[in-house]
């Protein structure tokens, strides 16, 4: 199953990020009234996912406050993206966390490895 959490309402409005895509839903914050990282915005992922368990969940994102930590502490695995080769980056991943250069760097990630994040 494959789905996004994200805050810009604009693109699901003009129907770009669901149609045509592979996403099989996605929860737009902007539309919920709730952003990362309250919990409340990944109960609601959780719920229309089909009430799946936080450990069934990899959850990719960008900051270590809003989607690492807040992914992590309900129980999800996560992992964190440096498109932007951020100066962050080298302290996230001493914290411990999984850290890839871009989105197309997950696959391979999750093809060739076979632990956990």
């Amino acid at each position: 199953m494959i789905f996004t959490v994200t805050r810009n309402a604009d693109l699901v409005k003009s129907n770009v990020f669901i149609q045509g895509s592979e996403w099989d839903f996605g929860v737009f914050s902007g539309l919920e009234g709730v952003e990362k990282p309250d919990p409340r915005i990944y109960e609601i992922v959780l719920k229309r996912a089909g009430d799946i368990a936080p450990e069934e969940v990899l959850h990719i994102g960008d900051s270590m406050r809003k989607d690492y930590v807040s992914a992590k502490t309900l129980g999800m695995h996560a992992l964190l993206l440096d498109r932007f080769k951020t100066p962050d980056a080298e302290e996230w991943r001493k914290s411990g966390a999984i850290v890839l250069p871009e989105l197309m760097a997950t696959k391979d990630w999750l093809t060739s490895r076979k632990s956990t994040c």
